[in-house]
């Protein structure tokens, strides 16, 4: 599950979500992309149609390792 809860001064809290499910299928992928991802973002952004501030969470799969510099 990928949420995303906006909350806006003088307006009741928003909840936005895309479930995954995996079925254990061979060709089916276990996790959300981050095709899945950029869709929910738009879809809250749509939705809203308001500026946004994105707070992510140290999950692993936010990180995302650089390369060195000068590579």
């Amino acid at each position: 599950m990928a949420g995303v809860v906006c909350i806006r001064d003088g307006e009741r809290p928003h909840l936005f979500y895309k479930l995954h499910v995996y079925h254990g299928r061979k060709s089916e992928p276990k996790t959300f992309s981050w095709i899945d991802h950029r869709d929910l973002i738009v879809a809250t952004h749509q939705q809203l149609g308001a500026r946004r501030v994105w707070c992510w969470d140290n999950l692993n799969v936010h990180i995302v390792r650089q390369p060195p510099f000068g590579s």
